[in-house]
């Protein structure tokens, strides 16, 4: 479900600038055309439209800022119509898999008539989808306006997943919302028909943020050479005829039973087959890089809605402003306990505190790995001949002094981690 929450949340962001109150007509023009593309999920026409109004006038931070979130969202619906085409919606969805495998498997409906799909294709998919949020990410950089906004209804945006121009009801960001379970703070009532949030400045890093996560994942799977996990594990996702193992069973006339322990026999064999020669090391250094750039991100976007004075439905809020979501109240306490989470992770990609190892003394150097590595097996990684090259003597992560942070977002933790990114 991790990455369904994710999506949520990511989807959830959409915004243009507010220039200044004489130029009300304009930015009403421009909020038109941005929520009306993101309705019919035009995600081209709209990046080509506000491409050519921020390249007629590069002071336009609103431009711009609709067009970071274009990109954004087409990079998503580009990954969720590259995985129908494939048929990852034939297969009953694996929660535990899920969550190992979040971009995979993004939710999408069945496709009739798949296309064949192999480790070579799963591979294209991740680039293009870096490639995409790239282009996102840079352009969201260079928003800078401090009065930027924009009132978006959330649950009118939609993605074209099957790419035939006509927007299905599982297409839009409610279903996606509902599919949640019931229990989860970001669920919707059965009568929530609108979700109206004002979108600023801070919201335009929290995205920034959101791309830079995504990417890290992309950017690790790319690393390697994974095609051994690919031939036992991703028939879970594409269906028997996609792998190897999944005709075997295919021709045994068997399948997987995602009920009892069947649904955690695939997700066993994607850990156990981990088991990966490092191919392109750039991308395992740009793994690192994403997620510290998303540690960057969290202090520029809590520094921002720390000074906002105004309570005008906000996606991130401060202690003064109210919460889009009323089993997560932000209390300053809240904003103080995930900076300091933020904090600790960010010493550990850079090599200042080490994570602890069950066989040695000290702790493993991040750092380390992710700029040096040229093997990495889970198994051996864990009980110990695969990670001694990264130990090293040094202050260890304390799991008490995570508890102790954590403390004030309760059983929350995860989440507010969802939301906050």
């Amino acid at each position: 479900m991790q990455f369904i929450k994710s999506a949520v949340a990511a989807l959830s962001f959409c915004a243009v600038s507010a220039l200044s109150p004489g130029l009300a007509f304009a930015q009403n023009d421009l909020s038109n055309q941005f929520n009306e593309i993101i309705e019919a999920a035009r995600y081209e026409q709209g990046i080509a439209t506000f491409t050519q109004k921020a390249q007629q006038n590069p002071d336009n931070s609103q431009a711009k800022l609709a067009l970071g979130a274009l990109q954004f969202l087409s990079a998503l619906q580009g990954l969720q119509q590259d995985l129908y085409r494939y048929g990852a919606g034939n297969t009953s969805p694996n929660r535990s898999l899920r969550s190992i495998l979040p971009v995979f498997r993004a939710p999408v409906a069945p496709n009739p008539t798949p296309e064949p799909v192999s480790y070579e294709k799963t591979r294209l998919i991740l680039e293009k989808f870096i490639k995409q949020l790239k282009a996102a990410e840079a352009t969201l950089a260079d928003v800078s306006q401090p009065s930027v906004k924009l009132k978006v209804d959330l649950l009118k945006i939609n993605l074209d997943a099957d790419k035939n121009e006509t927007i299905a009801p599982h297409e839009n960001l409610g279903s996606i919302l509902s599919s949640l379970s019931r229990r989860s703070p970001f669920s919707l009532n059965d009568d929530t028909t609108t979700f109206p949030v004002t979108f600023d400045l801070a919201d335009t890093r929290w995205l920034q943020g959101y791309s830079n996560l995504l990417m890290s994942f992309s950017n690790f799977m790319l690393a390697f050479d994974y095609e051994n996990t690919y031939d036992l594990t991703f028939h879970s996702i594409f269906g028997a005829n996609s792998t190897s193992y999944g005709t075997q069973l295919k021709d045994l006339g068997k399948s997987e039973d995602n009920r009892g322990f069947g649904s955690f026999a695939t997700p066993i064999s994607f850990l156990h087959s981990i088991n990966w020669k490092v191919e392109h090391p750039d991308h395992l250094k740009a793994t690192r890089q994403n997620l510290l750039k998303v540690m960057q991100l969290n202090y520029e976007t809590w520094e921002l809605v720390q000074q906002e004075t105004d309570d005008d439905h906000e996606w991130l809020p401060n202690p003064n402003q109210t919460s889009p979501f009323q089993e997560l109240p932000v209390t300053q306490q809240t904003i103080d306990s995930w900076l300091q989470a933020v904090k600790a992770s960010e010493k550990v990609l850079k090599g200042e505190v080490l994570i602890p190892h069950m066989v040695f003394e000290g702790g493993i150097n991040m750092k380390s790995f992710f700029e040096t590595a040229d093997t990495f097996d889970l198994v051996l990684f864990i009980t110990g001949p695969n990670a001694v090259e990264y130990v090293e003597q040094g202050p260890v992560w304390n799991g008490d002094f995570m508890r102790t942070i954590s403390r004030p977002l309760n059983r929350n933790f995860g989440a507010f981690a969802i939301w906050f990114n």
